[in-house]
């Protein structure tokens, strides 16, 4: 089988997880995803178990009847722990027949799981069973988010009145590709939460964007979605609902907090944009691994100033790559942890790396831009506007769109 972008999104790991792009789970995620399903005993499903650490959370917060982990890798079910009324079964869930004969026509209270990760190109077996669980999804050829395949096999394993909870990333709840089953999921479902993980959920060294996605089906069908957000300490911080129309478009809270604010301020600004005021929005000429193997002094994001904006730039003039001079206006081009910052030079000359972009203005709006920019207001909307499912980004038409209040 072959991936596309899979194992980038978290982590590097070693074989058939990193060929899928699978992360473990961490302990204090797990008792958390098995605290926002809130739900005991009965007996539970999670295909795509690795070494437990679900299944653990499940035993010590739920008291199950029963557990069944479907596993690919026999290295990871001999780390699975034992307990009773738990059972592991080493099976491929995209080998379509083999995981029917496997589960029979078994159904279960609850499904759990942290399913792989990415785009994925399947077989013409998965395909058809893709097709099959959800006919109106979009499918590329035979590439589709590989998580979206795990939640809706465990789902079509499901009891009519049981309970779902998965760790997803992006696809799913924010994904074009993924809007037929949200779609679906409106429509059969009685509760739906999704909560937006913090970027740190799997290690502190990596940024990520996943959420756990929390399913109840009963009699009643769902009036509405209710959106929330976790932090690093998997704590509830935010939850809002919103209308199950506005659902099937996006699942992200953040999402329609930007829409929300990006709608006042273009009010604000009466339409006046950052390209309306002719700015000009350059990226770096070289990375920063390139500028230090080559010897040249420069700026990048993590020289922006930790307290006050003024800067004072160190180095040469060269002809050979972008620079930055006085009265130009530096901003983060990439990198969760600092897009807030922002920097003016007032001295000095510099080249400056492709994380960074330079802004520049005609002089009538040059204060007017400096005042946006640097407002808390503007670091805020970059913020919420920038996208990507590791390091947050952002792009020059992003930026060139982005209203400026008079």
């Amino acid at each position: 089988m072959k991936t596309k972008d899979a194992g980038k999104r978290y982590r590097s790991v070693i074989g058939t997880r990193s060929r899928l792009g699978q992360v473990m789970t961490p302990k204090r995620l797990a008792e958390a995803v098995v605290c926002l399903m809130g739900e005991r005993g009965g007996c539970w499903l999670e295909l795509g178990s690795g070494s437990g650490r679900l299944a653990e959370a499940v035993h010590d917060q739920a008291e199950p009847i029963s557990y069944l982990g479907i596993e690919l890798e026999a290295a990871m079910i001999e780390k699975s722990p034992l307990l009773t009324g738990f059972s592991y079964l080493q099976k491929d869930v995209l080998e379509v027949a083999s995981l029917a004969n496997a589960l029979d026509r078994q159904q279960f209270d609850h499904v759990i799981g942290n399913p792989p990760y990415g785009i994925h190109g399947f077989s013409i077996e998965a395909t058809a069973r893709l097709r099959e669980l959800c006919p109106e999804l979009l499918i590329q050829g035979n590439w589709a988010p590989i998580d979206l395949y795990f939640v809706l096999e465990s789902l079509s394993r499901l009891k009519p009145t049981g309970s779902a909870a998965f760790i997803v990333g992006a696809d799913i709840p924010c994904g074009v590709q993924s809007q037929q089953f949200r779609r679906m999921l409106v429509e059969t479902a009685s509760q739906i939460e999704c909560y937006e993980l913090p970027s740190t959920a799997f290690a502190l060294s990596a940024e990520v964007q996943a959420y756990v996605l929390v399913i109840r089906f009963g009699r009643c069908r769902a009036k509405h979605v209710s959106l929330g957000r976790l932090n690093e300490q998997f704590e509830v911080v935010a939850l809002r609902q919103f209308s199950c129309a506005e659902a099937i478009k996006n699942m992200d809270l953040s999402d329609h907090e930007f829409g929300e604010v990006d709608a006042a301020l273009r009010r604000s600004s009466h339409g006046v944009t950052m390209k309306d005021l002719n700015v000009s929005i350059v990226r770096g000429s070289r990375t920063r691994a390139q500028f230090s193997q080559l010897g040249v002094p420069h700026f990048h994001t993590s020289d922006f100033p930790r307290s006050g904006m003024e800067i004072s730039l160190q180095g040469a003039s060269s002809p050979n790559y972008q620079q930055a001079k006085v009265g130009d206006i530096l901003l983060p081009r990439v990198g969760t942890r600092c897009l807030e910052h922002k920097a003016v030079v007032v001295g000095g000359q510099s080249p400056y790396s492709e994380a960074v972009f330079r802004i520049r203005a005609p002089a009538k709006h040059q204060e007017q831009l400096v005042r946006w920019i640097t407002s808390a207001e503007c670091s805020n909307w970059r913020r919420a506007a920038a996208r990507g499912a590791c390091a947050k980004h952002l792009t020059v038409s992003t930026l060139l769109s982005m209203p400026v209040p008079v």
